[in-house]
């Protein structure tokens, strides 16, 4: 009748895991595939690439500064049919009908100057005027060359400090992006060890079933000889029923494991995937100096510093710049000429100038400027400690990452050993007891060792993997080609 009960479960759990999941497709998988379907199609990897391009465009558009800038404008035409006041020579006001179509055409360079703030724009105009009422006469109005520079003074210069931050920000963006894709990579790792491990507990549940039932076998011929207790009978047989109900538990876990990674590497919905169990990760001779110096050189967190501490220093600038005296200073040179006729209009032409100073001068502001600048410093302050402490800990994590990295080759070692001592003491436990020379809870003590050995192996195998990619994403140095990681940046 015991035995009737241990194949009750089996045929339970072809309800609770349809039939159609043998429709399936198997495919085998190796953790480099994993990573290389990751780096080309994860979402992840999508995201990544869009912020690069993001960041790849606004460097662009601060570079565009630094060029002339050439444009056309103009009103082609433009009609103006009103009344325009006048005033009379008694002083009062009367009215006059307007009626004219005018055009304007213009072109000109223009041209930032970063070191000063200011601007200098050299164009060439024309304009034509034709009166609709009365004698319908034309005019035009040329500037054939004009020279205009606009200059604040005492302001601060965003455009030379662009030249400081925009650089630094495009080398983090650039850095960044290598980060990401070996983050990505190291959720890859996450994702295919779980799912290792999955597998790796449903073939231990199965393995394990197919013993306990065999113990429970054994047991009951040993019980109608006298050679075994009722207790110790009773626990076998609650141990295989376990290990049945263990099999539907890591089952589940399985297929959350295998959704997971799937729904990650975006594969179709009926691949099954397989795992296959790796080698352990490059055990290459990594010194701390080493990881230290490319660190400095590659990792994006060096260039973040940077941009920060810039920008805490341009807002404390800026704060200072509004405080005080301001001026603007506005010089325009060059000449013009009019006509009724358009080659005259190029003739006789007198000189153009345009000469303007605006000036700003804060009386009272009620301790608004100084409090900005208090601000700005406070600020930069925090800044300059939280950099700071944020150097602090990335070194303190190398010095971690490295000391972890050369110990996990002989603890993936030792678990390697471990994993093959555990197997065979469970099999001599087995083949002992079915000689009858050792008890229950000798039996069980050596199955739950080699679960957990093998456990631990897997353990160990992804340990070694994950320290190895964090030293990948520390450094964005590849220690197995010996090169820096430049991931391509579109595909």
């Amino acid at each position: 009748m015991s035995c009737i009960k241990l194949k009750v479960i089996p045929l339970l759990f072809l309800f609770v895991f349809p039939i159609s999941l043998s429709a399936r497709q198997e495919r085998h998988i190796t953790i480099q595939e994993a990573l290389d379907i990751a780096k080309e199609q994860s979402l992840e990897a999508i995201v990544a690439r869009n912020m690069f391009l993001a960041a790849q465009w606004q460097y662009r558009s601060y570079r565009s500064e630094l060029f002339p800038n050439i444009a056309l404008e103009g009103n082609l035409p433009r009609l103006n049919r009103s009344l325009t006041p006048y005033q009379k020579e008694d002083g009062t006001y009367g009215f006059v009908k307007n009626s004219m179509l005018t055009e304007e055409i213009a072109v000109g360079l223009s041209q930032n100057i970063p070191f000063t703030g200011g601007n200098i724009t050299v164009y060439s105009a024309l304009q034509r005027i034709d009166q609709l009422d009365g004698a319908k006469t034309t005019g035009y109005m040329s500037v054939p060359y004009s020279v205009t520079l606009n200059q604040p003074l005492f302001n601060p210069m965003a455009l030379k400090w662009a030249m400081r931050i925009e650089p630094e920000r495009f080398k983090e963006a650039k850095q960044q992006y290598q980060s990401n894709i070996e983050s990505i990579y190291m959720k890859t790792i996450d994702c295919y060890f779980e799912l290792l491990l999955a597998q790796a507990n449903l073939d231990i549940a199965q393995i394990n079933s197919v013993n306990a039932e065999k113990l429970y076998n054994i047991a009951q011929g040993k019980k109608t000889l006298g050679l075994i207790s009722d207790n110790d009978l009773l626990q076998l047989e609650l141990a295989a029923i376990n290990a049945q109900a263990a099999i539907i538990s890591a089952r589940q876990t399985l297929e959350k494991s295998m959704l997971a990674l799937r729904n990650f590497l975006r594969l179709d919905e009926n691949t099954e995937l397989s795992p296959v169990i790796p080698e352990m990760s490059l055990n290459a001779d990594i010194n701390l100096s080493e990881v230290q110096e490319l660190a400095t050189l590659n990792n994006p967190i060096t260039h973040n510093r940077k941009r920060l501490l810039l920008e805490a220093r341009q807002k404390v600038d800026i704060a200072k710049a509004n405080r005080g005296f301001k001026a603007d200073l506005s010089l325009s040179i060059g000449n013009t000429g009019s006509d009724l006729t358009l080659p005259d209009s190029y003739r006789n032409l007198q000189q153009r100038e345009i000469v303007s100073l605006g000036v700003r001068i804060p009386i009272l502001d009620w301790g608004k400027g100084r409090g900005n600048i208090k601000l700005a410093e406070s600020q930069q302050d925090v800044v300059n400690s939280q950099v700071e402490q944020e150097q602090l800990d990335f070194e303190r994590n190398i010095i971690l990452s490295v000391t972890q990295y050369k110990d996990q080759a002989n603890l993936v070692a030792l678990a390697q050993h471990a994993d093959s001592l555990a197997g065979l003491r469970y099999q001599t436990a087995f083949q002992t007891f079915v000689m009858g020379t050792i008890n229950v809870l000798d039996v069980n003590s050596a199955q739950v060792e080699r679960d957990n050995a093998r456990r631990k192996y897997i353990n160990e195998l992804y340990l070694s993997w994950l320290c190895y990619y964090n030293l990948r994403q520390i450094t964005l140095f590849d220690f197995k080609t010996r090169t820096v990681i430049k991931h391509s940046e579109t595909y």
